[in-house]
């Protein structure tokens, strides 16, 4: 049996339909319908991001998420189908901020989500962690990174900034991400989903980030060689170098309408193939009516993957949550032949030659264009950072306006 590992899965996103439908009546919720799978198919169907309809969703999951007791059964729940999906480890993301309409501070909604969490993998056994958002459209980044630093003794492993991509690139919470990187806390960032490969450069060189929420639109940092990527940009050779985990969920991706990806263009195995740090992920469970195993499953139908690169997803998977990187203290593997990494061998030989033959090949004209990238890189973070302290002007007031993350 596979032992599955989740990197990418939002706790508002996977709900039941029967705890909805519970919830609301306790709550005096309105839902668009009260049976099961009508409800489900609503969630499913028409959720383009583009034509903002998927907001309308998110809202309603959101709002029967505003106490101590639903936020625990529905974490406590999440646990239980993961858990029968046959994942073993995962790291579940939610923005706390969003669940403070009936009176919760933030602190009581982590805590909450925590117990439900800790409750249900005393009764299902596994290891779930929990990774706090940030929404980029707003100004309380630094609150949030707070928040996840406060409470990492609590299972609180990560920090994400989540929300509408497109006009709020990363730097704008380069505080935020610079006090993430100076902490415990691992940081991922939402990049490269519905905005271009810019915001995965700003993300990864900008603002460290340790891994990249989606990320499939490093392709437009990589030349197309047919069978493989091959990265002609300074922060796609450096996200294959250091081998920066890329949330991939390719149900949400298609779904989703936030690009033009489809099934059978999506670069999810190319990429695996070129050697860079695939991970795949369900990423919403309801609104793309998907399961970790079923993106397995989709990947070898209509991907062609093999069984040997199935398992290099399960290890990179596994080898990428925040507290695994804690465990090892942030220390790189060699990749070897093809970019791939290889395991070290007797001595310590064979992955660290991979590596730094790797280095050696990439080096030349391709290292000096990739120097003057870097210093005009250097003057674009500055010109983000101004930009962004600028723009922090507009502040969305709490339940007003819900965006998904």
């Amino acid at each position: 049996m596979k032992d599955f590992t989740v990197l990418h899965d939002h706790l508002d996103g996977g709900l039941r339909a029967n705890t909805i439908i519970e919830l609301s009546n306790n709550l005096n919720v309105e839902l668009p319908t009260k049976d099961k799978d009508q409800l489900e198919k609503w969630f499913f169907e028409n959720i383009s991001s583009q034509k903002n309809q998927v907001f309308n969703k998110f809202e309603l999951t959101i709002s029967i998420m505003q106490d101590s007791e639903s936020l625990q059964r529905i974490a406590f729940e999440a646990v239980e189908d993961l858990r029968r999906d046959n994942i073993s480890t995962g790291e579940l993301r939610y923005a706390p901020l969003q669940h403070l309409r009936k009176g919760l501070t933030p602190q009581e909604v982590v805590e909450a989500v925590s117990i439900g969490l800790s409750n249900g993998m005393k009764k299902f056994g596994g290891n779930f962690k929990s990774i706090l958002c940030a929404m980029r459209q707003n100004n309380d980044s630094l609150q949030v990174a707070d928040l996840a630093i406060k409470n990492y003794s609590i299972g609180v492993v990560g920090f994400d900034l989540a929300g509408p991509e497109f006009g709020h690139p990363p730097s704008k919470h380069i505080d935020a991400c610079e006090k993430i990187n100076d902490s415990n806390i691992g940081l991922t960032i939402h990049a490269g989903e519905a905005a271009d490969f810019s915001y995965i450069e700003d993300a990864v060189m900008n603002c460290k980030a340790k891994r990249i929420g989606h990320g499939w639109q490093i392709i437009e940092g990589c030349s197309d060689n047919g069978d493989i990527f091959s990265p002609n940009t300074e922060t796609s050779e450096y996200i294959l170098e250091k081998q920066i985990p890329l949330e991939i969920c390719i149900s949400s991706n298609i779904k989703s309408g936030a690009s033009n990806v489809a099934l059978d263009n999506h670069p999810a195995a190319k990429l695996l193939r070129s050697g860079f740090n695939v991970t795949l992920n369900p990423d919403n469970r309801l609104m793309a009516s998907t399961t970790l195993s079923r993106e397995y499953e989709i990947a070898k139908k209509f991907m062609s993957l093999t069984e040997d690169e199935e398992s290099k997803l399960l290890e990179n998977a596994k080898n990428s949550t925040f507290a695994e990187k804690k465990q090892r203290g942030g220390k790189r593997r060699g990749r070897g032949k093809g970019g791939r990494r290889e395991k070290k061998g007797k001595g310590g030989g064979k992955g660290e030659r991979g590596e730094e033959e790797g280095k050696e090949k990439r080096r030349g004209e391709g290292g000096r264009r990739g120097r003057e990238e870097k210093k005009k890189g250097g003057r674009r973070r500055r010109e983000k950072e101004g930009e962004g302290r600028r723009s922090l002007f507009l502040k969305h007031q709490f339940g007003l306006v819900t965006f998904r993350y």
